[in-house]
């Protein structure tokens, strides 16, 4: 799945469960750490791999289940207030989504060997094919159901979000105030 793939599943789901748990569309800078969450795995992984080739395949350490367990427990244990456990909360799932959006087309080609990454390092991935970069990356990428589906399903995200009143936006371009 693309960037904006992640992002759009990740909001997608987010504002499911907010409207399920808290009877609104999500608001404020949860929005904020959600998005940065559906990203999470691959601002680690690619540049480790691709830029500076660290890690044996861009779908490794940050891809993990066993690396998203002890991060989102760190997490959890470390932000105690409720503002921030609202924030760790949208991080947490936006990471989840992206791990579960990357996994979904190799599941249903049947291509279990490809979801080896989800245990790394306990099970072997594949070696990173080479000096890949961003780049690269994008210029020899073809259109595949699985990018199509992601760009249907950012413009309903989009659609969404701007029902939603865009939020996330206005709190970062908003001035802050003091109180005395």
């Amino acid at each position: 799945m693309l960037p904006w793939g992640h992002a759009a599943l990740g909001y997608l789901v987010y504002s499911v469960y907010v409207r399920w748990r808290h009877g609104r569309p999500p608001i404020g800078l949860t929005v904020v750490a959600l998005g940065i969450g559906t990203q999470f795995p691959d601002l680690i992984d690619k540049p480790l791999t691709w830029t500076v080739p660290l890690l044996p395949y861009g779908r490794s350490l940050a891809h993990s289940l066993v690396a998203f367990g002890i991060l989102c427990t760190v997490l959890r244990v470390w932000f105690r207030y409720p503002d921030q456990r609202a924030l760790t909360e949208a991080f947490t799932l936006g990471y989840a989504t992206h791990v579960v959006g990357d996994g979904v087309a190799p599941a249903l080609a049947g291509d279990y060997t490809a979801l080896r990454y989800l245990f790394w390092p306990v099970t072997a991935v594949p070696a990173s094919p080479g000096a890949e970069s961003f780049i690269d990356f994008f210029v020899t990428l073809t259109m595949t159901p699985m990018h199509l589906f992601g760009i249907v399903l950012t413009v309903v995200a989009v659609a969404l979000w701007i029902v939603d009143g865009l939020p996330g936006v206005w709190d970062l371009i908003r001035e802050p105030t003091t109180t005395a």
